[in-house]
């Protein structure tokens, strides 16, 4: 924009309304929109800050969208964070059920499908959608994604209109899991088809899924690895197709990953791969304008690639850092080492970093331990299995890695752990770290512990 342009612009808004204020717009009103909105406020109480956002509430938790249709969150409406009046009594406008049409850099406005909004700066919050593989008769009744709470809307009535017996679930990552779970609390049959070789591909290496697997079978529900669905039967459905094999089928879940909304950035003239460009203090191409959540890239800890995080902690996070960064902080955001946690049934599964099979694909060589124990002390009762797999650099012997699965206590576990190599602690630090015990809660030597221990003698 041309300065003398930028100078008139602030006297006139001087002119009209006094003290000139910040005014900040954020597209996207979930997760990331919502909370850089609130740590907006608390840094300037004075600012204007415009959140525009296509649905009719502000943050909710899609992760628990898969609890909901459960059962185990009783309503749909319990996962808004907070309702709408909250943000109105932070002075935060909120333009919802708005879509953002076309950005205006050279004149710094934003059009949406109502009307035209100014801003200073900008915050691209617009996060990610689920992708839809080709798959023959996707586009059939019975056949659902779970990514917004209108799926979990349209599931439920399906459910309780047809009442489904077998379902089918394409793709076992954490949603695809996750509703898996669901469909199967519910009473119905469930198979699961993978494309790769074992399930949480992304998340764990093939020995510790192993684990999750044969607790999942135990519970009911079945898998199909390295295949894919080629086609989808009936309308509604009745069968999938895989290969030449029709299974029957009433419901259908579609969990093949998200894809990063960027079609507003690319068509402003942003630096766009597969998700937003950003610097480290989150700016796009135009430094006018931040970009943060599901929808912009970050920088992976262990191999220093851009990557799409796309996890609710790392969203407010980079919430976090772009409010303060909007008001001249010059606070980095951190590269990810992707920490997650998840329940399915009665096992807790955590991991953050690279897994043994990524490392040795990307050409990094590592050295592993691994240890089965209890949460508990042999002598007293109730402790449940618990398996730890460490994953550390050959060459500077730096954590980089973790996969915790158990009955219980995993989410302290692989806390304490990502922690540790976000201070890039090495197999020396957590051998010879410092634990807490006491038998109703954890042994006098941790598991993790021990797996560093067996670690540290495969260096030597």
């Amino acid at each position: 924009m041309n300065l003398n342009f930028t100078i008139f612009l602030y006297l006139l808004r001087f002119l009209l309304y006094g003290d000139v204020t910040m005014k900040i717009v954020v597209i996207g009103s979930g997760t990331a929109g919502s909370n850089f909105a609130l740590f907006a406020r608390k840094l300037d109480r004075k600012a204007e800050i415009i959140v525009i956002g296509k649905e009719k509430t502000m943050q909710y938790s899609p992760c628990a969208l898969p609890f909901v249709l459960s059962g185990k969150i009783p309503k749909l409406g319990d996962i808004v964070v907070f309702p709408n009046e909250f943000y109105e009594k932070q002075k935060i406008q909120m333009m919802l059920e708005t879509e953002a049409k076309t950005i205006d850099r050279k004149r710094k406005v934003i059009i949406t499908d109502k009307d035209e909004i100014p801003y200073d700066k900008l915050v691209l919050a617009t996060g990610s959608k689920a992708f839809i593989p080709p798959i023959k008769g996707v586009e059939k009744k019975g056949v659902f994604t779970l990514k917004e709470m209108r799926d979990v809307r349209e599931i439920q009535k399906y459910i309780k209109e047809r009442k489904p017996k077998k379902a089918v679930v394409i793709g076992a990552g954490l949603i695809g899991l996750e509703g898996a779970v669901a469909f199967r609390e519910l009473g119905m049959e469930v198979l699961v088809v993978e494309l790769l070789e074992h399930l949480l591909p992304t998340m764990l290496d093939k020995d510790i899924a192993s684990i999750v697997q044969s607790h999942l079978e135990e519970k009911g529900i079945q898998f199909r690895f390295g295949v894919g669905v080629s086609e989808i039967i009936g309308d509604p459905v009745t069968a999938v197709k895989i290969g030449e094999e029709e299974i029957e089928s009433d419901i259908v879940l579609v969990a093949t990953g998200v894809r990063a909304n960027v079609d507003l950035a690319r068509e402003a003239g942003l630096e766009i791969k597969r998700g937003i460009i950003v610097d480290e203090y989150l700016r796009t191409s135009d430094p006018d304008i931040y970009a943060i959540g599901d929808c912009a890239e970050v920088y992976d800890a262990v191999t220093g690639e851009r990557i799409l995080s796309q996890l609710g902690t790392t969203a407010v996070r980079m919430a976090k850092v772009a409010a303060e960064n909007v008001f001249n902080k010059n606070v980095k955001f951190k590269p990810v080492f992707n920490t997650a946690i998840t329940e399915l049934f009665d096992l807790e599964i955590g991991t953050f970093g690279i897994t043994q099979e990524r490392a040795r694909k990307e050409g990094i060589e590592v050295v592993v331990g691994k240890f089965k124990g209890s949460t508990k002390p042999e002598y007293y009762p109730g402790g449940k299995p618990i398996t730890v797999k460490l994953i550390f650099r050959k060459d500077n012997k730096k954590l980089i890695g973790a996969q915790i699965v158990g009955g219980e206590r995993v989410w302290g576990r692989i806390m304490a752990l990502s922690f540790a190599a976000q201070k890039e602690a090495t197999v020396e630090d957590i051998a010879y770290g410092e634990t807490a015990y006491a038998p109703p809660i954890s042994p006098t030597i941790d598991p993790i512990t021990v797996a560093a221990e067996m670690a540290l003698r495969r260096f030597k």
